[in-house]
């Protein structure tokens, strides 16, 4: 009894570490071709043109539920992280970005009790990202500088909330009605994770509208792909792999350049593959939701 509890902490450590990065899980990514151009279609493209740097806010909350040895273990995830953004020049065509990070924070609560809580490390640092006028990160080398320490998980670094932390934008104009689709494969590395993310988004421009004053497209998308990550924890090799699913919802603001708000929810559906002393391999399930948007 006892080595099967030492097992079970063991396991829960190794899960934790693996899936806080399942929680990156985006609507959008970093290649899309328009299906037609239209008369009087609009252009999206980032600007980030207001005078005063933009707050934003992505939570994320994860219901993780897993077999291991017959036995139904369930863990529920919650993320949150906050910066401003404001354009602080260019790069050739792209758009540089200052971002000034204030909140990180994970929490984990699992069959052994709740863990994890704020990460104060990231609060006021200061750093750039570079962007192209459709979204794709041209540079993110800044936030691989700021470093920092999870309970559970090990070191991690901001690059890895910036690989989709901005939707990306169709090439081409559109107009209400158009339809494109979406394929990528996105990859990060930390010091202790590696992630690959290839993603199929079926887009739509549902409409234009008004939200607080400020004229923005509304898209939606329906969501497929695979994930993997791989990473190391307590001397064992972890290794998950799963397909999702799931549907996203993106409000961008069409003269001002910017994203409002972005929402997802996706499922995944694989397994975990543990190597070392143990050997052992066991299906997981998770349900994923993220909202990423500006607050006042």
């Amino acid at each position: 009894m006892k080595s099967r509890t030492l097992s079970s902490v063991k396991l829960l450590s190794a899960v934790t570490a693996v899936t806080m990065c399942a929680l990156t899980i985006n609507a959008y990514s970093q290649k899309s071709t328009v299906s037609k151009q239209n008369t009087g279609a609009v252009t999206l493209e980032y600007k980030f043109l207001n005078q005063t740097p933009l707050k934003y806010l992505t939570t994320s909350k994860m219901i993780q539920i897993m077999d291991f040895q017959g036995q139904s273990m369930q863990n529920n995830i919650n993320s949150v992280f906050g910066c401003s953004v404001k354009a602080a020049g260019k790069k050739d065509r792209d758009l540089v970005l200052e971002i000034k990070a204030d909140t990180l924070g994970q929490t984990v609560e699992s069959p052994m009790g709740t863990s994890g809580g704020s990460i104060s490390a990231i609060k006021d640092k200061v750093f750039n990202v570079t962007l192209s006028p459709d979204g794709r990160q041209t540079d993110i080398s800044e936030a691989a500088k700021v470093v920092y320490f999870t309970e559970g998980s090990g070191e991690s670094d901001l690059s890895q909330t910036f690989l989709e932390f901005f939707p990306i934008l169709p090439l081409k104009p559109v107009k209400p009605g158009d339809t494109w689709n979406t394929v990528d494969t996105i990859a990060g590395k930390s010091a202790s994770m590696s992630t690959t993310n290839v993603m199929n988004s079926d887009d739509k421009l549902e409409g234009i509208e008004v939200v607080d004053g400020v004229e923005c497209a509304r898209i939606s998308s329906v969501l497929s792909g695979t994930m993997t990550i791989n990473t190391q924890n307590q001397g064992m090799d972890i290794r998950m792999h799963g397909t999702y699913t799931g549907t996203g919802t993106l409000l961008f603001a069409i003269k001002e350049g910017y994203f409002v708000k972005q929402t997802s929810t996706t499922k995944v559906t694989g397994n975990i593959e543990i190597s070392g002393a143990e050997n052992m391999t066991f299906p997981v399930v998770m349900d994923v939701t993220s909202v990423n948007e500006v607050k006042k």
